[in-house]
């Protein structure tokens, strides 16, 4: 019983504690990135909240007047990271695939998903929007309105890598 619960455990601190050491280096995994690819990448790290390290429950936020405004920012801002990063592993994909034939076969695919993944991430800016003129503290009407733009300026990237393609 006890071997049990110590590989478990074991198991579970390590398919935790792997991808945190990777960090920045997945990105390091494929041999050929483009400045688009890694702008993507660096677009989709921005977009990673840590949240407050002397808080990991959030009690703080539980009584505040913009808890559920701040549930919304929190979720777009997941979504916003999903996104980047699934469009990003995509380009690199397709940027790292050595036949001709493959690439025009993938090219079409690949150019709908961008085209998905930027109108996306414009709800997603729509969404970050909605606490603009809601919002009780001032911190909260910062941190929307600096969502927003970057939501905004991330679906212009991937927009601009879908429209070269």
């Amino acid at each position: 019983m006890t071997y049990s619960v110590r590989g478990a455990v074991f198991l579970a601190v390590t398919l935790t504690i792997i991808p945190l050491r990777l960090g920045g280096q997945e990105q390091n995994l494929l041999p050929h990135l483009s400045p688009a690819v890694l702008a993507l990448y660096a677009a989709h790290s921005s977009f990673i909240n840590l949240g407050d390290p002397f808080d990991p429950l959030k009690i703080s936020e539980i009584g505040s007047p913009d808890a559920g405004k701040t549930k919304i920012l929190d979720e777009a801002e997941s979504n916003a990271a999903d996104y980047l990063r699934a469009a990003a592993d995509l380009v690199a994909i397709y940027e790292n695939l050595q036949s001709e034939a493959d690439r025009s076969i993938v090219k079409p695919l690949l150019i709908d998903r961008l085209r998905l993944y930027s109108r996306l991430l414009g709800i997603d800016s729509d969404k970050a929007a909605i606490p603009l003129g809601q919002a009780n503290k001032p911190a909260t009407t910062k941190r929307a309105l600096k969502l927003r733009d970057d939501i905004l300026a991330a679906k212009n990237k991937v927009g601009a890598i879908a429209a070269s393609l």
